[in-house]
């Protein structure tokens, strides 16, 4: 075996070979082959805006097959694949035909998410088929399918293992895990085993839901863990370790040593074991592949007499490595994203993916050579650097592009001033026209002005001014809005006052907006300054003016934030409406104490009303218009029976003094 080769950094490149030039840095959460010999797609997960988005690229073309976004609020915390039983075959077939004939599977993947729930994504419907919910109640960790799609297993943060069944849906059976912060399943082949790691490793058996073996070698959390296609060995990696464990994972004996260690220079982020073999690949975080064809044998040391060398003798170097390095400069690597063993040439091929995010490029890799069958034990491949551009430097597209690029140039450019937005006065060509088009107007169906005056209610004889309109005795009916519309045109075109007048009368919010929405852009600045002046002369149309100064504000926000020098000719509508509101808090202070004094008055009024009913005084009102009428009602006669009474009073009075007069 070859000594494997070292690049080092390129300062001067933008793309630089450490740790950071691994899939985490292009923005992968998870990445996976899925679990076909030929490893016929790949599929990753990356954060998008507010989202997840997984995307799944077709490794032989190298296009995307299918996109989808995560729901609001949710989030991919795993990723697998597997194959499902398709609901439209459960639909076809009787219970009979389940019974004699093997379902239709379809590819998924499936995605853990942050609720404790598991989506099942496929492939064939481009849609999630499957929801398995209610089992987890925390973020889901790892999840696992059997070969028929039937069955799954799922281990969440709350470190219970719950059993699927796929077909119906929902929960089968639930455990808790003798481990602490689980993390990473991994189901046999023949399916009567279940890894489940987290800081330890622990061996289940299915059938009675029992830990047969627990193996501890990893100072880390484990991170992955793969069955080999017998059964009889299991190989792991832990968090920040650059070990690959190799484990017996036989039920007939009690080894929990690790057979051997695999080691590479840096951190493993990945492993994958080869199905007709015993070979081993692990991606580490510089970029490159490392490929062991016989795992579970140890390194034999040189010199059996040196304890040295026999004490190094668990740890195996790489068989054969894979780096890729950019046509521009050797130095600098092309990072190696993920990786699967393939049945090309033989089972002797690796699959790799490398380069962006965006648009990653997928090579099959032999390690073997055809002619002598040895190990290639350093395989160096010189490639184009791509990075996270749709355009790649150096291609035809982007030479392409920088030809048809311009610079900017500041004189080219035009500046926009109060001039451009002043509407041109109709011209003697114009009237021409008019006059020669009055035949075909005519004939058209479109209301003349006077009756759409007459439709808003206005009489064409209306004063002359700004404020002369005179209106019908009935109340004019709301106009619709495409006729408002044409009438305001027609009066900012023409400058009618008149006529903007008789628009300017409506005030119903929805015509107004729906007016103000379809005015064109060259109107809104003449429309805008016209109210301003309005509202300015007549204080007392500001509630009605308001509205259209309002959505005219509201609706083209935009197109005012382009115009130049706006502020300085809306400055007189800022003074006169910061006036009127500089009132206000006198007006407030005033009606305050305006009703705190009446508020005095009417508690004294009524106190004195109580204080007269507690001394037995009641006052009665007589109005003065009423004086007799009171006195009738008092004495209780009727009108006539009081003239006799006062005649006979007035000759008693007579007698009177002529009895005074004789005594005299």
């Amino acid at each position: 075996m070859g000594k494997q080769k070292s690049f080092k950094a390129n300062p001067d490149t933008s793309t630089v070979a450490t740790s950071a030039t691994t899939a985490v840095s292009a923005g992968i959460l998870f990445s996976s082959f899925d679990d076909s010999p030929s490893a016929e797609f790949f599929a990753l997960v990356t954060h998008n805006i507010g989202r997840h988005q997984l995307r799944i690229f077709n490794t032989r073309s190298g296009t995307v097959s299918n996109d989808y976004s995560s729901e609001n609020k949710e989030s991919f915390t795993s990723l697998s694949w597997g194959n499902v039983v398709d609901n439209a075959d459960l639909a076809k077939e009787s219970k009979a035909n389940k019974r004699r004939k093997s379902l239709h599977t379809t590819k998924v993947v499936a995605l853990g998410t942050n609720t404790g729930a598991i989506v099942i994504y496929s492939l064939a419907h481009g849609s999630i088929v499957k929801r398995l919910t209610n089992a987890h109640t925390t973020p889901v960790a790892d999840f696992v399918l059997n070969k028929a799609g039937t069955k799954g297993y799922s281990v969440a943060e709350d470190n219970y293992i719950v059993e699927w069944d796929i077909v119906e849906e929902k929960e089968k059976s639930k455990w808790k895990a003798n481990e602490k912060s689980v993390r990473k399943l991994a189901l046999s082949h023949d399916e009567t085993k279940l890894a489940v790691a987290g800081h330890t490793i622990s061996l289940w058996n299915l059938n009675d839901q029992k830990v047969f073996k627990k193996f501890t070698g990893h100072a880390s959390a484990v991170k992955e863990l793969e069955f080999s296609n017998q059964d009889d060995i299991l190989v792991s990696i832990g968090d920040d370790d650059r070990y690959v464990n190799v484990w017996d994972a036989q039920s007939t004996n009690n080894n929990t040593n690790n057979l051997n260690s695999l080691t590479l220079e840096n951190n493993v982020i990945q492993i994958d074991f080869a199905q007709s073999e015993s070979s081993v690949l692990a991606v580490s975080e510089d970029g490159s592949v490392g490929v062991w064809q016989n795992a579970s044998s140890p390194a034999m040391a040189s010199g059996p007499k040196n304890r040295r060398k026999m004490a190094r003798a668990t740890t195996k170097q790489p068989d054969s490595t894979i780096t890729v390095v950019s046509s521009t400069s050797e130095d600098e690597i092309i990072p190696i994203l993920s990786a699967r063993f393939v049945n090309d040439n033989d089972n002797k091929a690796v699959m790799i993916a490398r380069g962006s995010s965006i648009k990653p490029s997928f090579e099959v890799v032999q390690y073997v050579n055809e002619e002598s069958g040895a190990v290639r034990d350093n395989i160096v491949l010189t490639r184009q650097a791509a990075v996270n551009n749709l355009i790649n430097s150096g291609s035809v597209a982007a030479n392409n592009l920088k030809t048809t690029q311009k610079s900017y140039n500041e004189a080219s450019v035009k500046v926009i001033g109060n001039t451009d937005f002043a509407i041109k006065a109709p011209t003697m060509e114009d009237h021409i026209e008019q006059a020669s088009s009055a035949t075909a107007a005519t004939t058209n169906a479109e209301p003349s002005l006077a009756q759409r005056l007459n439709e808003m209610g206005v009489d064409d004889e209306a004063t002359k001014g700004d404020k002369g309109i005179k209106k019908k005795s009935n109340k004019p009916t709301t106009p619709s809005a495409g006729s408002l519309q044409q009438v305001l045109l027609q009066a900012l075109h023409s400058g009618d006052k008149a006529l903007l007048e008789a628009c300017l009368t409506q005030e119903k919010p929805e015509v107004v907006h729906t007016t103000i929405q379809r005015l064109p852009t060259a109107y809104v600045i003449p429309l805008m300054l016209q109210l301003i002046a309005k509202f300015q002369n007549s204080p007392g149309r500001g509630t009605g003016l308001l509205v259209w100064i309002k959505a005219v504000l509201l609706i083209h926000t935009t197109y005012l934030m382009t115009v130049p020098d706006l502020v300085a000719q809306l400055s007189t509508f800022y003074q006169a409406l910061d006036a009127r509101l500089a009132v206000f808090p006198k007006l407030l202070a005033l009606r305050g104490r305006l009703d705190l004094i009446q508020n005095q008055i009417n508690n004294r009024s009524r106190y004195s009303q109580q204080d007269d009913m507690e001394n037995g005084v009641m006052g009665v009102y007589v109005e003065e218009d009423s004086d007799d009428e009171a006195e009738q009602e008092d004495i209780g006669m009727s009108e006539d029976e009081v003239d006799e009474y006062m005649s006979e009073d007035e000759e008693m009075m007579d007698m009177e003094d002529d009895d005074d007069e004789d005594d005299e």
